[in-house]
């Protein structure tokens, strides 16, 4: 995708054709004690599904910030590894992340790769920048850059991603509350008490992930 072209899906969300049908599905649990923020007993559940290349996700990201830091125990935040074939970086992206999380900094790595994202994307080879990240963080580096090729991990973003697929996610961001789907258009920025969940089709051209 052009650089132009890229521009322009920063305030949507980046999709499966709209021609997709996805057959129904029993959800699936995703990746074992998946990466949350806020109470585990919280009243309100915020599930994403979330590709770390995406612009619009990295548009999104400090509404839900602003709704984590706001809402405290209140409001649990839960992040789903959904990257897409589109993007070039987003499974390696995710892969970062997830190392990050073996040494106990999944959301410092998420949100350094978010903030940074504009950097990481153009790079010929994203690995030393993540690296960098790693050693920001104050990270084992050499057992970061080892657990990038950790098939377990791999298997938590698989995981994730079939999770996604089995809800009938088509793109990226997607947001449940309390299990029910939140219209792309009235995606948070400031209240979590303005989220109303809702339904909506998807529109616009992306891919799924090859795994």
């Amino acid at each position: 995708m052009s650089r132009s072209k890229e521009a322009n899906t920063s305030a949507q969300q980046n999709t499966l054709p709209s021609n997709t049908t996805l057959p129904p599905r029993q959800p699936t649990t995703g990746a074992p004690n998946p990466h949350a923020r806020g109470g585990e007993h919280a009243a309100l559940t915020l599930e994403e599904f979330s590709d770390f290349q995406c612009p619009a996700c990295g548009g999104l990201d400090p509404g839900l910030r602003s709704i984590s830091r706001d809402y405290g125990e209140r409001v649990r935040w839960v992040f789903r590894n959904f990257p897409l074939s589109m993007h070039k970086y987003a499974f390696i992206a995710a892969r970062a992340a997830e190392a990050a999380g073996a040494q106990g900094k999944f959301w410092e790595m998420h949100d350094l790769l978010y903030d940074n994202q504009k950097d990481w994307v153009d790079a010929p080879e994203p690995r030393d920048l993540f690296a960098s990240y790693a050693a920001r963080l104050g990270l084992d580096v050499q057992r970061f850059r080892a657990d990038l090729d950790r098939q377990d991990l791999a298997d938590r973003i698989k995981a994730d991603y079939e999770r996604g697929i089995s809800l009938n996610v088509r793109g990226t961001p997607t947001i449940f509350i309390n299990g029910r789907e939140l219209m792309p258009g009235k995606l948070p920025s400031a209240s979590a008490g303005r989220l109303t969940p809702r339904s909506t089709p998807r529109a616009s051209e992306a891919g799924r992930i090859r795994l």
